[in-house]
């Protein structure tokens, strides 16, 4: 099976309402399709969204990178098993200097052409004991009151793991954003809090000893400086685990604060570390030293998160509950299937592949 034709179809996903993330506001969600079709008429999606303050590269460079990807894949050949298409992905990491969200754009193409091909979900074609379905924590943003009306929506789906965003160091704040939640939820529903590099040590201590009595399964990247010592010094202290995700994309720093016991869990982001087998590389890595993974998506659209349902599926036992309760947040997906979460799950979509396929209005007639 070879690629007849591949096109970049540049998106905008509006958000339903503003996101405040630890860098900045965002209203809208850029990003870039790869379409393909086949020799033998099966067709194919992937997606490119770096995302700024999080990816290393900027959107405008990612699209110029894969524009040669693109040229160098015409015609190609669709890697006919995992061992193949990690060999293309090197082999464009290598050779063309392509950046991780151009990695995982074209490793989820070619999985997607690869899967349907074999007629097997992306993540069975990878691996033959893939979960058929991944527990997904739900996101909480927002004031109190912010968060109580998206908890009585969320709490229909029954999500098990509940993640609040803390955005400033203003502690009775902070608690009383985690009361609203611990309030409303059974006491066996997990609590997980994400101060996306917010707070100092004694700002993290301060708030962190409070929080005791509310069940927190771990605090997600507490520190302004996350730094061995102070990573070590704040889980003695306060007895919670530490979870690291904008570090694991900083390699270096990563591998030192992995190699120290300085955390408990590692979130990986796909688009961000360079794709799938680099996501399950990252996880064996780590399980080796008795440290869990959370899979997330990193605000793409259905076609990202389909892709990285199937990454954490991929993972098993390694894996907790994953970051993908995010599609919520836009206008649209950019998606025909909805990938609805179901007491606290997502499944594997239907069908072959990623299971997904773009919608017709967002294909141009040339394509």
């Amino acid at each position: 099976m070879k690629i007849s034709r591949l096109s970049l179809i540049d998106f905008e996903l509006p958000f339903r309402t503003p996101l405040i993330t630890a860098r900045s506001s965002l209203n809208r969600r850029k990003g870039t399709v790869i379409f393909a079709r086949t020799d033998d008429r099966f067709s194919g999606i992937g997606e490119i969204s770096p995302l700024d303050g999080f990816s290393r590269e900027s959107l405008p460079q990612a699209r110029q990178s894969a524009q040669h990807v693109a040229d160098y894949l015409g015609n190609a050949e669709v890697p006919a098993d995992p061992e193949a298409l990690a060999q293309v992905i090197g082999h464009l990491e290598d050779k063309l200097s392509a950046p991780p969200s151009v990695l995982f754009g074209f490793e989820m193409l070619l999985g997607d052409l690869a899967g349907k091909k074999a007629d097997l979900s992306l993540s069975s074609w990878f691996s033959g004991n893939a979960l058929t379905d991944v527990a997904v924590n739900a996101i909480l943003t927002g004031s109190p009151e912010d968060i109580q009306r998206q908890l009585a929506s969320k709490r229909a789906r029954d999500f098990r793991v509940y993640k609040i965003k803390i955005d400033s160091g203003d502690i009775k704040l902070a608690i009383e954003k985690i009361k609203a939640v611990r309030d409303r939820v059974a006491h066996d529903v997990m609590i997980r809090l994400d101060l996306n590099r917010g707070l100092d040590f004694e700002e993290a201590v301060g708030l962190l000893k409070q929080t005791k009595e509310f069940g927190i399964e771990y605090v997600e990247e507490p520190l302004k400086e996350p730094t061995t010592q102070g990573l070590r010094a704040l889980r003695e202290k306060t007895g919670l685990r530490i979870a690291l995700d904008e570090t694991v994309g900083e390699t270096d720093r990563f591998y030192d604060l992995l190699n120290s016991d300085a955390c408990d869990v590692i979130v990986v982001k796909p688009m961000v570390v360079g794709g799938i087998n680099k996501s399950i590389k990252l996880s064996k890595i780590s399980a080796k030293q008795g440290i869990k993974t959370v899979i997330t998506s990193t605000l793409e659209s259905g076609i990202g998160v389909a892709a990285c349902f199937h990454v954490a599926a991929m993972l098993g036992d390694h894996v907790l509950a994953s970051g993908l309760d995010t599609l919520d947040l836009f206008q649209d997906s950019i998606i025909n299937e909805n990938l609805p979460i179901v007491c606290g799950h997502m499944n594997v979509p239907e069908g072959p592949g990623l299971g997904v396929t773009l919608k017709d209005s967002f294909i141009p007639p040339t394509v």
